[in-house]
């Protein structure tokens, strides 16, 4: 359906127009560098819109890490970006988020994952990368991963879930639908 996101998560690697976009935010933007973590998937608005996950760091100052969603658009030969927006903020000391990506994810952080979700019901849950940790009441482990309704023709989505390791609670912050 045009305007709708096609969610497509695609780990290692991304239509060529986008990868050669995304090299080129590092002459365009002063002051980060982006490394792309995940091609997430496609809309037709204006042109195509293409959705990559990134891991910023910040190079003023003290450097750092941030996760943000970068949008893309892609019309004819031209793809530019559109928009950045930053969807985990890393921190230092007490309370901050650790970013620390991972595609391969970290057995303690799958299993605190696994057991919080053993009894969800109503979507799939499916984490693709680890994006870092932060301590509060325990340890809260950060996830992007696709969530699909358990319906019929399900419109998938991509969300920042958080698990914490010591109560099981289960935090999801939408992304891309």
């Amino acid at each position: 359906m045009v305007g709708s996101w096609e969610v497509n998560v695609v780990v290692n690697g991304m239509p060529e127009k986008v990868a050669t976009a995304v090299s080129a935010l590092a002459d365009q933007l002063i002051g980060a560098e982006y490394t792309p973590i995940a091609y997430l998937g496609s809309q037709l608005v204006n042109g195509t819109n293409h959705a990559v996950l990134a891991e910023q760091i910040l190079t003023t100052g003290r450097d750092t890490k941030n996760i943000v969603l970068l949008i893309f658009n892609e019309k004819g030969m031209d793809c530019n970006l559109v928009n950045i927006e930053r969807v985990v903020e890393g921190g230092v000391g007490v309370g901050g988020t650790e970013i620390d990506v991972k595609t391969d994810i970290p057995e303690e952080a799958k299993n605190a994952f696994d057991t919080a979700l053993t009894e969800f019901i109503g979507s799939s849950v499916k984490p693709f990368v680890y994006l870092g940790s932060q301590v509060v009441s325990g340890i809260d482990y950060i996830f992007a991963a696709e969530v699909s309704p358990i319906v019929e023709n399900p419109i998938k989505k991509v969300a920042v879930v958080t698990v914490n390791g010591l109560t099981k609670k289960v935090y999801f912050k939408d992304i891309l639908w």
